[in-house]
């Protein structure tokens, strides 16, 4: 264990393998039998990390001040990102790849150190900041969910006012959300409840019994509205979304500093964009987004099926793939998705500008 290479750091570690380009914040105390931290992965300043075993997969990353209690497990898998604030008390936390919980995550709330209190989270899932999940019961995540900011999953409801011997009722079951849901703002989802795949359950929605795949349900409680009948795109209207996202991501790209130059190509569209020391040509075509960096190698984002990426993102790159995955077009690619702080807002983080607000204000990149 090299615990010279994190000055300011409390390893109280058994066995560990901390792999290269590993960064640990000054402040952090990190308790573990088995400590995995592959490759690249990051842990921010001022954490209580502790766990049985704690692994963090390549490139994945816990902000600032997070504070974890976990008995037996704690999984982070490669390139996922749990940001800063978070409070984790469970027995076993597990995280697929590429997901991103945001800020002052909260799981646990309530009688969380039981025997049945996991919580089990899919990969690609983006779930925004201040959400709580109750995991008295265990609490089962699929692969692709959305939840949006200040839901609540209970895993248990009841009070001492109100008991059972008066014909009362005490709650404590599991909640399991499947593949593909969203979860609306405000949403609450209630002990017992089983939310099927693809469903879309709207803002300020109390789910108190299951939902069936594929509807779009809304209310207190919430009910089934519609099912949910999408019809995918065709070749030409394929086509013209992804022109659009172009044309969208240039208009962005001004706006976060770069000089951005429309080429004359005829039937294909391209742009010139430059800043931050380098210089791309990007050409639209058919399904395809082409980015050339001068003086490397060309990448292409691929929009038919299924998505693609070809070639090593740089910075202008994994922007696209977050401008990307805002809109929807999820790309398979190792780690989160990230994309460039627009100039107007890095200048006033630089320590050296005028009034600049100096450090500490960043968060983990997603």
């Amino acid at each position: 264990m090299r615990t010279a290479e994190f000055p300011g750091v409390d390893l109280r570690v058994g066995r560990a393998r901390i792999g290269e380009g590993v960064r640990i914040g000054e402040g952090t105390v990190i308790v573990a039998d088995d400590l995995v931290l592959a490759d690249g992965a990051v842990v921010g300043p001022g954490c209580d990390l502790r766990s049985a075993r704690l692994e963090l997969g390549a490139g994945a990353q816990v902000g600032a001040s997070g504070r974890w209690l976990a008995a037996d497990l704690s999984r982070l898998g490669a390139g996922s990102v749990v940001d800063a604030g978070s409070d984790v008390v469970c027995r076993e936390l597990t995280v697929a790849q590429r997901t991103y919980l945001g800020q002052r995550l909260r799981i646990g709330a309530g009688a969380t150190m039981e025997e049945r209190s996991v919580v089990r989270i899919g990969a690609d899932c983006q779930i925004a900041p201040d959400v709580t999940l109750n995991c008295t019961e265990p609490v089962l995540i699929g692969d692709r969910v959305g939840i949006s900011a200040e839901v609540a999953i209970l895993t248990h409801g009841y009070h001492a006012g109100h008991p059972v011997r008066d014909g009362h009722g005490a709650a404590f079951a599991g909640v399991e959300v499947e593949d593909g849901v969203w979860l609306g703002f405000r949403a609450v989802v209630l002990p017992g409840v089983r939310v099927g795949e693809g469903t879309i359950v709207a803002a300020s929605a109390t789910v108190t019994r299951s939902l069936p795949a594929g509807v779009l349900a809304g209310g207190v409680p919430a009910t089934v509205k519609r099912e949910l009948r999408p019809q995918a795109l065709d070749a030409h209207q394929r086509r013209e979304a992804v022109a659009a996202l172009a044309r969208a991501w240039m208009e962005r790209l001004a706006f976060k500093g770069f000089a951005v130059r429309e080429l004359p190509g005829g039937a294909r569209a391209g742009w010139e964009v430059a800043g931050r020391g380098d210089r791309w040509q990007v050409g639209l075509d058919a399904e395809a987004v082409e980015l050339r960096p001068s003086g490397g190698e060309e990448v292409v984002f691929g929009f038919g099926e299924p998505l693609a990426v070809t070639g090593v993102l740089d910075d202008l790159g994994h922007d696209l793939r977050d401008f990307c995955r805002r809109a929807t077009w999820l790309f398979p690619y190792e780690g989160n998705s990230r994309g460039l702080m627009p100039e107007r807002f890095a200048r006033l983080l630089d320590t050296g500008a005028p009034g600049g607000a100096g450090p500490g204000h960043g968060r983990a990149s997603r």
